[in-house]
């Protein structure tokens, strides 16, 4: 991994997402091959009487924190070696960045689990480590406040030369916080890049699935006039590479219009080729209900 990046690891549950990423931080033993942190062995707890490498910090589901401790006090007690001043000064930023300024002298064994969770949170950033492992860590977080501490999270990566590795199983998650994307599957990684390219160029469509919405549509479905015909080849396009002409002339898909729905960010159109092969597209406004659509491809396309 570079220095200020994002990976994430996306997949099912049970895809051996969480064994991965213990293995990373020397939990687990791994039981064949090395793992490497720069140039330095991870050793696993056989090695180790504290198992979990010291230049890591791990969030993990079980949303570990210091029970008798105060919240604050939770967060300082990360910050070994610091002045009193700077102590100070960080613990009242991650709280409130975490919104726990209000709890701040609650003893954590008094919290709720979502509670928990951002104390958990805290402790990893308060000193950012040089990799940070996040195993599903915003289950319990809103979308403004998972939005406003990732974005943090990652100026604090990029500032202190370090990286990320979020585990997740929602592809939203994925694509909107991650540089790179690593497919997970039956306890293989089955596909690692930059996420533009995992998310249109899928080497399979499993991968695709994982990643959201697709259509398959064979060259035979495509007019003939369109260059996209020429090419004699399947296609897998993402619903977000359709749009509607208002007429034929330059189209690439002739299709039937089913129905439409609003999802709260865009119409998600459901259509018929002329083969009666079903398609998703997204629209931004609500389509005519006219019987047929002139889609065109907007987006790069990918066999």
């Amino acid at each position: 991994m570079n220095a200020g990046e994002v990976l994430s690891l996306l997949g099912p549950s049970g895809g051996g997402k969480t064994s991965l990423i213990k293995c990373i931080y020397g939990l687990v033993e791994v039981d064949g091959g090395e793992i490497f942190f720069g140039k330095e062995k991870v050793l696993g707890p056989n090695f180790n009487i504290i198992p979990g490498h010291k230049d890591m910090k791990l969030v993990s589901q079980d949303y570990y924190v210091l029970d008798n401790h105060s919240v604050e006090e939770n967060i300082k007690d990360i910050l070994v070696g610091f002045t009193n001043e700077y102590k100070e000064a960080r613990s009242q930023k991650i709280l409130k960045l975490l919104e726990l300024t209000s709890l701040k002298d609650l003893k954590a064994k008094n919290l709720s689990s979502g509670q928990k969770q951002r104390v958990a949170i805290a402790r990893a950033i308060a000193s950012f480590p040089k990799l940070l492992l996040l195993d599903e860590p915003f289950s319990n977080l809103d979308k403004i406040l998972k939005d406003k501490l990732f974005d943090f999270i990652i100026k604090q990566a990029k500032q202190k030369n370090s990286a990320v590795v979020l585990i997740t199983h929602q592809a939203e998650e994925a694509l909107k916080y991650a540089n790179r994307i690593g497919i997970m599957l039956n306890g293989k990684l089955v596909q690692l890049g930059e996420k533009n390219n995992v998310y249109y160029k899928p080497k399979n469509l499993k991968i695709a699935k994982a990643l959201g919405d697709y259509n398959v549509i064979s060259h035979d479905q495509f007019e003939k006039t369109s260059a996209l015909y020429k090419r004699n080849k399947r296609a897998l396009l993402r619903p977000n590479a359709f749009s509607i002409l208002e007429i034929r002339k330059g189209c690439d898909l002739k299709a039937t219009y089913v129905n439409h729905f609003f999802n709260g960010k865009c119409y998600e159109v459901l259509a018929q080729t002329n083969s009666h092969k079903e398609i998703v597209f997204y629209c931004p406004k609500s389509p005519e209900s006219s019987e047929t659509l002139f889609l065109k491809i907007e987006k790069e396309l990918y066999d």
